[in-house]
């Protein structure tokens, strides 16, 4: 399995062997949006999870990579270095989210005091 930054790395190469190196942030955010909207074709409607098909399965999977090849793009043409950013966020979720939590009692905490001051 390859790790996101050896996937970013494979994407940044792609890109700049086709001269695609001059990408704007709202055109990657479009891309993405767009490619979410096929995606979520897939599960319109649907009130719950279903088994899809071998077939199903392979055209949602390239979707999800179409989705996330954009997200990858943007952040690494932003500077940002997801892995990182996993590992920094995880611990801050436990914190905000503890096995336990009242899911009810977390969001009014969040509204009353602000998503950042969760993070502390």
């Amino acid at each position: 399995m390859k790790s996101v930054q050896e996937i970013t790395e494979n994407i940044r190469k792609f890109c700049d062997e086709r001269g695609w190196s001059h990408s704007s942030p709202t055109g990657l955010l479009t891309a993405t949006f767009s490619e979410l909207g096929e995606l979520a074709e897939h599960y319109q409607w649907q009130k719950e999870f279903k088994e899809f098909t071998e077939e199903e399965k392979k055209e949602i999977s390239y979707e999800f990579v179409d989705v996330l090849w954009y997200l990858f793009r943007l952040a690494d043409k932003s500077g940002i270095d997801i892995e990182k950013a996993f590992d920094e966020k995880f611990p801050k979720l436990a914190k905000k989210f503890p096995v336990g939590c009242d899911p009810k009692k977390q969001h009014e905490e969040y509204r009353k005091n602000g998503k950042n001051r969760l993070y502390e």
